[in-house]
């Protein structure tokens, strides 16, 4: 698969994960709603962390000719979207919950 056909999926990943993530944090928290569209989110990021780790960094030093400062976000997403999933299976919102004041 070519670079920019990689870039046109992982843009079509990341963009209606970009609105689902708007629309989960100006809603009620807790509702079926917020559940099954954080669940959509999830999969969402996820597919765009896989996307992006076969597209090429083309700025910036690369670690083996492939991996740029970039894809450190990837590896994040990979950590950070099943630990907010088995928090949130366990009734840990506490660990999930962004600070709000």
């Amino acid at each position: 698969m070519t670079y920019h056909q990689l870039m046109f999926l992982h843009l079509g990943t990341v963009i209606p994960a970009f609105l689902l993530g708007t629309i989960i944090l100006l809603t009620r928290k807790g509702t079926n709603a917020h559940k099954f569209l954080g669940r959509i989110y999830m999969i969402l990021m996820l597919i765009t962390a896989l996307i992006t780790l076969f597209m090429s960094a083309e700025v910036g030093p690369t670690l083996f000719n492939h991996f740029g400062y970039l894809h450190l976000f990837s590896f994040l997403t990979f950590y950070t979207v099943p630990t907010a999933y088995l928090a949130a299976k366990k009734g840990d919102i506490n660990s999930i919950r962004i600070n709000e004041k």
